[in-house]
């Protein structure tokens, strides 16, 4: 007979940025290897152990009423006799490349279980239930999700930036004074105010080292905040790029 749980289910998939725990359980942190593999929570997308002793799939269906997860259990692929003459790939740069080794070394083994039904397992191919079970399967797992979204910076545009267009420079700039800054003699991290064409040093670093803090001076004497570091403009037309207004790069 099949589950009424599963027929009268109404599950909503999850989204790119919801945490989807399908790694190890939050409890006990019993992984996708183990012999049971890991729970999947089909309404909240936790992580929970099947097994004995703990049993915390259950536990969290018993508590929420989330009866449907789907159980992830993982096994490492035989290996390929290549005949020992495979060799790694010549390393010619520095990259952060994506972990393939879920692709090519495991295989993973998925059945959706209600809990509301003493952990029977359920049907497959139903309707209501596949999307969020396909969506779940390739979901990224929640720590890695916190690790991209660490390493990722949002680029929000420059209101000040914007503002420049069409603007003309000075009377009286000339690009043979950018070698120098025009406070001091320092010729080295130098910043072009994009308002004026004024050439200022950098800011003083804790060591005495660095600039002489002329560019930022400048700033707060004019009101002119945004400037470029002079040597890092390219052909395609970018640069480094500072507003002190907005105090980011």
């Amino acid at each position: 007979m099949p589950c009424q749980h599963a027929l009268a289910a109404r599950l909503t998939p999850p989204s790119s940025s919801t945490p989807v725990y399908k790694e190890e359980c939050t409890q006990c942190f019993d992984s996708q290897d183990t012999p049971e593999g890991v729970d999947v929570c089909l309404s909240c997308f936790n992580g929970g152990c099947p097994g004995e002793p703990y049993n915390h799939a259950h536990q969290h269906s018993m508590k929420s009423g989330h009866y449907l997860a789907l159980n992830i259990r993982r096994t490492a692929k035989k290996p390929i006799d290549g005949g020992g003459d495979e060799r790694p790939a010549k390393l010619t740069k520095l990259e952060i490349r994506a972990d393939d080794t879920g692709a090519d070394g495991f295989e993973y083994h998925t059945f959706v279980r209600c809990w509301g039904c003493s952990g029977a397992r359920v049907e497959s191919g139903l309707d209501n239930i596949e999307p969020t079970v396909s969506a779940v399967i390739h979901a990224v797992e929640a720590s890695k999700g916190h690790e991209i979204k660490a390493w990722a910076e949002e680029v929000t545009a420059c209101q000040h930036f914007a503002d420049l267009r069409g603007q003309a420079p000075r009377d009286g700039f000339s690009l043979d004074a950018l070698h120098q800054c025009t406070g001091c003699s320092k010729r080295e991290n130098l910043w072009l105010c994009l308002s004026c064409g004024n050439v200022g040093c950098g800011r003083r670093q804790y060591d005495g080292s660095g600039g002489n803090n002329h560019g930022i001076s400048h700033y707060e004497e004019t009101g002119h905040c945004v400037s470029i570091k002079l040597g890092t403009i390219t052909p395609e037309g970018t640069a480094d790029a500072y507003c002190y207004a907005c105090d980011d790069n």
